[in-house]
């Protein structure tokens, strides 16, 4: 079932396992009550742990995802996943997957009762007990936006010994209640400057709400002390002491929101190059926005036809490692850094070698691109299996267009998968690849 998610991930189950003992094998296990959905992807987890270990750093990127488009609207099913992410955006896989449903709060409920009872925002910190820090010297580091911004889940980090990087949400009290975190940050001498691409951005109908532009920023940085919430009335391990790495927008268009972000850091924080390389993880948060889409759009989990909530759910965690190959194949092919990219990208010598395509898709459709490429299968790389794929789905190529989006991507996939299926029927009669791609 695994190998015939990956061959054609945006294809319903009926269409991917068409005999039918197959597909009552896949029925019976997306059915079966005894299978955990969060326990599905441990063996990838582990092995993405593994591969972790030899790099200096990784970026622990968390967020979260609702599932209110699927069949289990009803049931207000969240998924809280973790994706391990090298600093240059290269996605290595999943750390950590959980599911879970949203609370509904008792009415008149007190702050003391609340405090008392579990919460949406405690899934960041059961997280980081949930994931095994990788052995020394391999520095792992939590990377999550505005929902994780509570003194629980940085101390988590703390007693894990793994950093956190951490966009602020509220205007906390710092350095024992002497100033307010924006206002203090706000009072410190601009360190240098940055720039940064802020995408187009569309409503449901397609209409751009947001034009993209180049934001100039000015960065500030400096160490504070956050103070305990006046009013929580639960059990903290007292204040922390971080590093904060404050950027507002310069020179800003008229009635146009201005950047303003605030990231609270763990990490060293002591020079205009170290506040830049905090802002560099942060931007990585980005790849899971991406997996995100390749899982709902690129998968098609969203047009799934099962009407139990579980079994959808055990299928969501087959198709989320599926949608972790689709994102490394199209990132290995188009490695190299675009203005409008989020992330600032390194060349990488995997989407000229030839040998890591036959990691990242099945035989069959490999020797089946390189035959539309008239080249040997064993030459063919991973850059050119992908644009084959994007532009028999109408990507242009062309030298300033922007990588091909999952609408064109999957396109070209079903084409050529029709391709793979005729090969396949065509291998009982002895016809070759060529008579067949023409």
């Amino acid at each position: 079932m695994a190998q015939k998610l990956v061959e054609r991930p945006e294809q319903s189950l009926p269409k991917q396992n068409q005999d039918w003992a197959d597909l009552k094998g896949a029925y019976r296990l997306l059915n079966n009550s005894r299978v955990d959905p969060s326990s599905i992807g441990r063996t990838h987890q582990q092995l993405t742990l593994e591969r972790a270990q030899a790099h200096p750093v990784v970026l622990c990127v968390q967020d979260d995802s609702d599932l209110s488009a699927t069949k289990i609207e009803s049931e207000q099913h969240q998924m809280h996943s973790s994706l391990a992410v090298l600093p240059d955006g290269q996605l290595l896989g999943m750390l950590d997957q959980h599911f879970f449903q949203k609370v509904k709060p008792p009415r008149n409920e007190t702050r003391k009762q609340r405090a008392a009872r579990w919460r949406e925002s405690d899934v960041w910190q059961e997280a980081v007990e949930r994931i095994e820090p990788p052995v020394s010297p391999c520095r792992l580091i939590h990377v999550a936006d505005r929902g994780s911004d509570n003194l629980r889940f940085m101390h988590a980090c703390v007693k894990r010994r793994v950093g956190f990087v951490v966009r602020a949400k509220s205007d906390r009290r710092v350095e024992e209640a002497t100033s307010k975190l924006w206002t203090y940050l706000g009072a410190r001498t601009i360190a240098g400057e940055t720039t940064a691409w802020i995408g187009t951005q569309r409503n449901g109908l397609g209409r751009i709400v947001r034009r993209g532009r180049e934001a100039r920023l000015a960065v500030r940085f400096a160490s504070v002390q956050l103070d305990q919430p006046w009013n929580c009335h639960e059990t903290h391990d007292g204040p922390l002491r971080v590093n904060a790495v404050y950027l507002t927008e310069l020179d800003t268009p008229p009635d146009v929101e201005p950047i303003d972000w605030m990231l609270l850091t763990s990490e060293s924080v002591k020079n205009f190059e170290e506040a830049m390389t905090v802002i560099g993880y942060y931007r990585c948060r980005w790849v899971i926005e991406e997996w995100h889409r390749a899982l709902k759009e690129g998968c098609r989990l969203e047009r799934s036809q099962l009407s139990e909530p579980q079994a959808l759910l055990r299928l969501t965690a087959m198709l989320s490692v599926v949608a972790v190959r689709l994102m490394q194949l199209r990132d290995a092919a188009d490695p190299k850094p675009r203005v409008t990219d989020p992330i600032p990208r390194v060349t990488d010598v995997a989407s000229e070698d030839a040998n890591a395509l036959k990691c990242l898709a099945p035989p069959i459709w490999i020797e089946v691109v390189a035959a539309l490429n008239k080249i040997d299968a064993n030459h063919l790389t991973v850059k050119q299996f992908w644009q084959t794929i994007a532009r028999r789905g109408g990507w242009l190529a062309r030298k300033h267009d922007p990588r091909p989006g999952w609408r064109a991507i999957w396109d070209g996939w079903r084409d050529v998968q029709r391709m793979v299926e005729g090969i396949e029927l065509a291998n009982a009669n002895n016809i070759t690849l060529t008579q067949r791609c023409g």
